[in-house]
């Protein structure tokens, strides 16, 4: 019992070490608390990444600016959002220039080694939009692993590292932004588009005469809330709130409102 008691005591001391940020305390440290007593919660988004955030007469609308603020709603404080470029994002959160990255953001193993993650609060399907002309040959993912096929990626993106998994053999596009990924496609310079299932069907929808939609499975992504690595007590306090949301409906509610069907369901 004595054993037992000393360990118990060695782990209070040792917890508040576990995870603890470089040069402060786990606790004071915590982004949501530094938001609470600013009085205001930054996040950081890049726009044009419909239904999640975009432009629509010069104002911030979509999923995540809906969630952002429900959250934000949550703490008591007013939210500013902080837009990036995509290639830029994960810096402006670790230079401490916003708190939060709610940006359609998918977690994934390699990303979590710099940053911490809620909770999933989306998943979708990574999927294919294609030349037309290429509709009757193409019916399966593996078919467009093929030496003579281009394949336009947005840089940085889960959609470029499951084209590089999925189709290694075909010639990939890398390219800045989605509406040019989408666009090669639709002029027949590039045979296809990996990305996530909304934006596809978006891209689709404005290029309906040259465009087609694969609609297959490419990979799952599951999106979530980014904050500084080691942030323990946020990451705990955003998945109480999701939680929450879950529960009273408003999730969902946000699902229907945007005409989205969470794919891990």
């Amino acid at each position: 019992m004595k054993r037992l008691a000393g360990l118990l005591v060695a782990l209070v001391f040792l917890l508040p070490a576990c995870g603890t940020p470089a040069g402060g305390d786990v606790w004071s440290d915590a982004v949501i608390r530094k938001a609470k007593a600013r009085g205001k919660l930054r996040v950081a988004l890049e726009p044009g990444f419909r239904p999640f955030e975009y432009l629509e007469n010069g104002k911030l609308v979509g999923f995540d600016i809906d969630l952002a603020t429900m959250i934000a709603g949550e703490l008591g404080v007013e939210l500013e959002f902080i837009e990036v470029a995509w290639d830029g994002i994960m810096a402006t959160l670790d230079s401490g220039k916003a708190d939060l990255i709610i940006s359609g953001m998918t977690a994934t193993p390699l990303r979590a080694l710099k940053v911490n993650y809620s909770e999933p609060y989306f998943h979708t399907d990574t999927i294919t939009l294609l030349r037309k002309e290429l509709a009757s040959t193409i019916t399966a993912v593996d078919q467009l692993d093929r030496a003579d096929l281009k394949i336009a990626v947005k840089l940085g993106t889960t959609g470029e590292h499951a084209a590089k998994q999925r189709m290694p053999r075909a010639t990939l596009i890398p390219l800045a932004n989605e509406v040019d990924c989408a666009t090669e496609v639709a002029l027949g310079r590039a045979d296809a588009f990996v990305f996530d299932r909304a934006s596809i069907l978006g891209h689709h929808a404005k290029h309906p005469d040259t465009t087609h939609v694969l609609d297959l499975r490419v990979s799952v992504e599951p999106y979530a809330i980014a904050c500084p690595k080691g942030d323990v007590e946020t990451v705990a306090w955003l998945n109480l709130v999701l939680h929450h949301l879950r529960r009273d409906g408003r999730l969902d509610a946000l699902y229907t409102k945007y005409g989205l069907v969470d794919a891990g369901k």
